[in-house]
C-alpha cells in the first residue's frame, strides 16, 4: 500500500511539473563534439586582357616611332601595381589577339563593325576585354608665311582616331571616336602625332575601359576605388 501511495505521489509530481521527465545524471547522452566551421574564402580570379596592335590606315602618315607612343599610352591605361605578385590580370600575347580579331572581321566581311568584331574576339580568347584603336587621320603641313602672314611658321595638323573594344563584364561595346584640328603659328604641341596624343587621351576617358576589371577582386574594392581615384587625378 505505502508502494502504491509513493508511485501515485511520484506521478502527481510528474504531471504537476508539465509531463517533463529528467534522466539520472548517468543516462544523460553523451555531448555531441562541437564542428567547426571555417567561412569559404572567396576565390581571386584573374581578368584577361587582349590590347591589339594599333590599326594603321592613315596611308604612311604616321610614323613607326608615333605609332608606339600611342601604344605605350594605350599599356599605361591599364598599368597595375603590384600584378606580377597578386597576378590580378593577364595580357593576352598580341599577336594571338591580332589574329582573333581578323578572323573576326574576316567573318563579317567588308561591312564588318570593329566593335563587333571585338566581341566575337573576346569570346574566341575567353577574354573580359578587347580593346584596339584604329588610327584614320594624321597629316601636317607647315608653311611659312611672307609678308601676308608677317614671316611667321604655320602648321596645318589634323588627326583622328577610334577606340573600339567589348567588355565582357558589363556586355558593352565600345566604339569612341576623337579628334583633333589645328591652323595656326607653329609649336611642337600643334604636329600631328601630338594631337594624336591627345585625342587618344580624351577617347579612353570617354570608353571607360577600366570599368571591365575593376574591382580587381571582391576583397580589393575599397582598393581599388582608391587607385583608380588618384590614377584619374595624375591624368588630369
Amino acid at each position: 500500500m505505502k508502494r502504491s501511495v509513493c508511485a501515485a505521489a511520484i506521478c502527481a509530481c510528474v504531471l504537476a511539473s508539465g509531463g517533463t521527465v529528467f534522466a539520472s545524471p548517468s543516462e544523460t547522452p553523451a555531448a555531441t563534439p562541437a564542428v567547426e566551421i571555417r567561412a569559404e574564402q572567396p576565390q581571386r580570379q584573374t581578368k584577361r586582357i587582349a590590347i591589339i596592335p594599333l590599326i594603321d590606315r592613315t596611308g604612311g602618315w604616321l610614323s613607326r616611332e608615333g605609332a608606339a607612343r600611342l601604344m605605350d599610352r594605350m599599356d599605361r591605361e591599364f598599368h597595375i601595381p603590384l600584378n606580377e605578385t597578386m597576378h590580378w590580370v593577364e595580357f593576352i600575347n598580341e599577336d594571338d589577339a591580332a589574329k582573333a580579331l581578323d578572323e573576326a572581321l574576316s567573318v563579317h566581311g567588308k561591312k564588318a563593325k570593329p566593335e563587333i568584331a571585338a566581341r566575337d574576339a573576346a569570346q574566341a580568347l575567353d577574354a573580359d576585354l578587347v580593346l584596339f584603336m584604329v588610327m584614320e587621320q594624321c597629316y601636317q603641313r607647315i608653311f611659312y608665311g611672307g609678308w601676308r602672314w608677317d614671316g611667321e611658321t604655320y602648321i596645318e595638323s589634323a588627326a583622328s582616331l577610334t577606340v573600339y573594344g567589348y567588355d565582357r563584364k558589363h556586355d558593352r561595346l565600345i566604339r569612341v571616336p576623337a579628334s583633333r584640328f589645328e591652323r595656326t603659328t607653329y609649336h611642337p604641341s600643334y604636329e600631328a602625332e601630338e594631337l594624336a596624343m591627345d585625342a587618344l587621351d580624351e577617347a579612353l576617358r570617354e570608353a571607360h575601359a577600366t570599368d571591365a576589371i575593376y574591382p580587381l577582386s571582391s576583397n580589393d574594392s575599397l582598393t581599388n576605388e582608391a587607385y583608380l581615384k588618384t590614377e584619374r587625378e595624375n591624368k588630369k
